[in-house]
């Protein structure tokens, strides 16, 4: 019974995290939409049981699981809609499968994934919940609701001095509540869908910029970090706090390179707007894809409150694409944030006009106004994720308080602990023995390719420095929470928190001019490895090989200097010179 319920609630999230994406037009590829689907899934179901109790709706199975249902099928309204005229194909064209080679020195990478996968899921489901931060916090307090029926309980009526545990986010207790009603003593199944959905994706980003025998390099530098991997098995909040975060700036960054990053810089046939389209989106518009990313950084700020002040740093990005993309003529990114906040707010009004470098009249005040709505937009799902479980519950639901304000380190004048703090971080966490045991090499290797790309390239392009604004933002953000608040201490709270530069430096890292190069030469080396065969076998009786035909560039095609000069073989007849074709020398003789 239990992995039958396991199976439905996979459904559920499945349906519910599909709905998301209908709602905000979003087409990817299958294993995106898939992994996507089950992730915001299970976000959705985190906020049932909690909205419940907000609403002191008793918690039991029939009340949360009906709960699910529900809301699963009022995300999917707009897709029951369009199946009136185009059936199932609503759900099932986005999940057409695609063309997916397996190349067999994929293989070995996939065995070592799967093998860690396998292990993780086993002590997920086998392993009770052993932490003391679980223990004196989300895992007793589910424990007790499933007993009493509600998030209110006698856990509250402890002693708790010694611990904040109890005024988490209730995004554990909520899932760690539908798993226990759902036949698993443990809970905690629900993160082998979290770890696992996260893993094919990343694996799946990292090959869209660089060969597989390099992505699966990279994942395994994920995956085998100690401390990461620890967190696959072990229900605390950093972990999924890190996928939703990483996600949503994964996804900020695509709607910026719908205008004002579209692949400056980057190298041939890897540019940033590239790896959009490879995306296969059914393009619904930056502005769509930026108000996706913050309802992903949404997510995150409800499962850890502390997040809020890090999306509030990546506004100014925002603002700075936009207004430098509308100054110069107007992008997609400037005009459309317009077009769908006004949709939303109300058109904007019109300012003073200025001229884009096309000759565009740029309306400044309309601009700044389409600025506002888009930070707003973005902002948004954060401030609620913070509000809800913070202000909301804490001071007007639970009957004892925490006082944040108490907290605050009284002498935020005297400088040198925040600058102790920023020396810690970087000689304890991220280099050192210590950091070994925490990360393995991965700090060392991404700093040795910087250091190489900064003197041998001397230049980043602009998603790598995209990625790098992301790593400085948090480590500069983390330094100064453990300045402000004494109890963000360095071994515990901080270390976990860096969970979220990793996959960062994994995509900076993707985004590495000498990794893009060996990438290039890795699958050169592997194209010309093939042709040789190709002819390895023609000369030894095989069949022809056939070479693909090459489309001329741009602006050559027709010259009479090309024609004259160079033929391009078979009967093209565009003789010259040299010929590779029978025909071409006829031709010439004739001419």
């Amino acid at each position: 019974m239990p992995m039958i319920l396991f199976l439905l609630l996979l459904v559920c999230f499945w349906v519910s995290g599909f709905g998301i994406l209908t709602l905000f037009r979003i087409r990817l590829k299958p294993a995106y939409m898939v992994t996507l689907s089950l992730l915001l899934g299970v976000a959705v179901a985190s906020f049932v049981p909690f909205v419940l109790q907000l609403l002191y709706i008793t918690i039991t199975g029939p009340t949360v699981f009906g709960a699910l249902a529900l809301v699963a099928l009022l995300l999917n309204i707009p897709s029951f809609l369009r199946m009136r005229h185009s059936g199932l194909a609503v759900f099932l064209q986005p999940f057409r499968p695609v063309r997916f080679r397996v190349r067999l020195y994929e293989v070995p990478y996939w065995l070592v994934l799967g093998f860690l996968i396998f292990v993780s899921v086993w002590r997920c489901y086998y392993w009770p919940p052993t932490s003391r931060d679980a223990l004196s916090g989300p895992e007793t307090i589910a424990e007790y609701t499933v007993r009493e029926q509600t998030m209110i309980n006698s856990f509250f009526r402890l002693d708790l001095w010694s611990t904040n545990n109890q005024f988490k986010s209730p995004f554990l207790i909520s899932l760690q509540v539908i798993y226990k009603l759902a036949g698993f003593p443990f809970g905690q199944v629900w993160l082998c869908v979290v770890f696992i959905s996260f893993t094919v994706f990343l694996y799946h980003a990292l090959r869209e910029r660089l060969h597989p025998v390099l992505a699966g390099l990279l994942s395994l530098l994920f995956m085998m970090a100690p401390e990461i991997y620890a967190y696959t098995f072990m229900i605390l909040y950093d972990y999924s706090n890190m996928v939703f975060f990483c996600l949503g700036l994964y996804f900020l960054y695509q709607g910026l390179a719908g205008g004002g990053f579209a692949g400056t810089g980057s190298p041939p046939g890897a540019s940033s707007a590239g790896s959009v389209a490879r995306l296969h989106a059914a393009r619904p518009g930056a502005p769509a894809m930026i108000f996706f990313a913050g309802l992903l950084l949404g997510i995150a700020t409800y499962i850890r409150s502390e997040t809020l002040v890090l999306v509030v740093l990546f506004l100014p990005v925002i603002f700075w694409v936009q207004w430098r993309m509308a100054v110069r003529g107007g992008s997609a990114v400037a005009r459309g944030m317009g077009t769908v906040a006004s949709g939303l707010m109300g058109n904007a009004g019109e300012g003073g006009a200025g001229r884009g470098g096309d000759g565009m009249k740029v309306q400044g005040g309309a601009v700044l106004k389409k600025m506002a709505l888009t930070g707003l937009f973005f902002l948004l799902p954060s401030l609620v994720g913070y509000y809800l479980p913070v202000q909301l519950y804490i001071n007007h639901y639970l009957p004892v308080h925490y006082d944040i304000g108490a907290l605050l380190n009284n002498n935020l004048s005297d400088w040198h602990p925040l600058l102790q703090r920023y020396g810690d971080i970087v000689s304890k966490l991220l280099f050192g023995s210590f950091s070994i045991h925490l990360w393995g090499y991965l700090f060392y290797i991404a700093c040795a390719l910087f250091v190489a790309e900064l003197v041998f390239v001397r230049r980043f392009t602009r998603e790598a420095c995209f990625w790098l604004y992301a790593v400085v933002v948090v480590y500069l953000a983390l330094g100064f929470m453990g300045f402000a608040l004494p109890m963000f201490n360095l071994t515990e709270t901080t270390k976990r928190a860096i969970f979220k530069i990793v996959p960062l430096l994994l995509f900076y890292l993707a985004n590495n001019e000498l990794v893009l190069r060996l990438s290039r030469w890795i699958s050169g080396w592997e194209v010309a490895g093939g042709k040789n065969l190709a002819v390895g076998a023609v000369a030894g009786g095989g069949e022809k090989a056939v070479t693909p035909k090459v489309a001329p560039a741009a602006g050559k095609v027709g010259g009479a200097k090309a024609r004259g000069k160079t033929g391009t073989g078979g009967n093209s007849g565009t003789g010259g010179k040299v010929g590779s074709g029978g025909g071409s020398k006829k031709k010439n003789r004739k001419k």
